[in-house]
């Protein structure tokens, strides 16, 4: 299942077809086992059209805040659908494997919080209606299934955009195999516990393009101070690249993160020690001019001590 996932996000970020939809989806969700524990739910979805019937997702659900849960989670779906037409409606139908973190209790208590994580199944049906433009409307209704007593459903209503076929050439712009790339960056680290904590986060990235739809980098992060607890790594990732414009460029990045922590956070005299931790990252990246670039990224610290956290970070970089 892992490896399926991941020929879905590459596929998906590499671009295989000349359709592209990007949508964002929010509404209500649902723990089919108690009606009444029910929350919020957002979906943002890219979706790669691969023949008239057939297409691929790569999608981030939120799950909300059902009780004494916090759960998201990364999915990649195939889909069937009618065909799409210049204006009118759509169906479809999608089915494939979820990954999920969730936030949970130990011994029901919120300050001993567990973070869990595991594979599922996401499931989907959808009915669209496109505009004149490339514009659309989406109903969606989507089951999460395989997870601990946990399913959920959730139906969700939003907008979605078709991305234009960005030529190679506009492709070789923003990333020539060879370049070279430093950026500086700063923001806000979030504890995956159900007080969120949050730090002031910073981060120092050297990028290297193996051509230009893939990167591999290295970034020293530094995640903030949390009560007397300061986490600072070193992680390494190759990064799934996809132009949505002539000067912007979707991130997926997946790699290993070598971190020195404290794990008593209640003691300032704590034995600190080196962990290794996995790094998820979703990414926005905007060509200023040909030697500056700006960039907004999510990483997501995939942790088997229960220390996950996000870092939101942005800055700028130069193209050496």
């Amino acid at each position: 299942m892992r490896s399926f996932l991941a020929v879905l996000l590459l596929t998906s970020a590499t671009g295989v077809c000349c359709a592209q939809d990007a949508s964002l989806l929010a509404g209500a969700m649902r723990v089919d086992k108690d009606h009444g524990d029910a929350s919020f739910a957002v979906n943002v979805g890219y979706t790669q059209r691969v023949t008239p019937w057939l297409a691929l997702s790569a999608d981030y659900l939120n799950e909300g805040h059902p009780r004494l849960h916090h759960r998201d989670g990364l999915g990649a779906q195939v889909w069937l659908h009618t065909r799409v037409p210049e204006r009118g409606w759509s169906f479809g139908a999608g089915v494939g494997p979820y990954y999920y973190f969730d936030t949970t209790t130990g011994n029901g208590s919120l300050s001993d919080y567990r973070n869990e994580h595991g594979w599922g199944e996401l499931a989907s049906v959808n009915a669209i209606y496109h505009l004149h433009s490339r514009a659309y409307v989406e109903a969606r209704l989507s089951h999460t299934s395989g997870l601990r007593d946990r399913d959920t459903t959730e139906l969700m209503v939003g907008m979605g955009y078709e991305l234009g076929t960005v030529p190679n050439w506009e492709r070789r712009e923003n990333a020539n195999r060879g370049d070279r790339m430093v950026f500086a960056l700063a923001g806000r680290s979030i504890v995956n516990s159900f007080k969120s904590e949050k730090a002031t986060s910073y981060g120092i990235e050297y990028r290297d393009t193996i051509n230009p739809n893939t990167e591999w980098s290295v970034i020293l992060m530094d995640e903030g101070k949390v009560g007397v607890a300061e986490r600072i790594g070193v992680s390494s990732q190759v990064w799934l690249l996809r132009p949505f414009t002539d000067r912007t460029v979707l991130e997926l990045g997946f790699g290993a993160y070598g971190v020195r922590d404290q794990l008593d956070r209640t003691d300032a005299e704590a034995e600190r020690v080196t962990r290794l931790a996995g790094l998820a990252s979703i990414g926005m990246r905007y060509r200023i001019n040909d030697t500056w670039r700006a960039q907004l990224t999510w990483n997501r610290v995939i942790t088997d001590y229960h220390r996950d956290s996000d870092v939101f970070l942005l800055g700028a970089g130069v193209v050496f």
